[in-house]
């Protein structure tokens, strides 16, 4: 089942956070991590929200999205974004596809 880390950046030291997020996409990719949702245009539509910075990225499974967290590539790089910024980061789990039954070739009706 694929896995999502969603992190939530509050960005106080942009110039300082540019060397943290040029070096992690490539770590990233090595474990298999392909990013989403990196910045860009942002508008809530529904209650209270921070200005902050969402990045998503998507990856083969759990084990991955922590294979890479965990990893000693990133620990390398991580150190490169502190005093930059707050992070909230979320590992979630993604749907497990059910594929439904084609009731058109059953003889069903839907």
């Amino acid at each position: 089942m694929s896995a999502y880390l969603i992190i939530e950046a509050h960005i106080t030291d942009p110039q300082g956070f540019a060397a943290y997020a040029c070096a992690t996409p490539d770590v990233a990719a090595r474990y298999g991590g392909q990013y989403l949702v990196m910045g860009g245009a942002q508008q809530s539509l529904e209650g209270e929200h921070a200005p902050a910075r969402t990045v998503i990225s998507h990856w083969p499974d759990r084990a991955a999205a922590l294979a890479f967290w965990h990893s000693p590539e990133y620990a390398a790089i991580k150190p490169l974004r502190a005093g930059t910024g707050t992070f909230r980061v979320l590992l979630a789990d993604g749907v497990q596809i059910q594929l439904l039954p084609d009731t058109a070739t059953e003889g069903k009706v839907p």
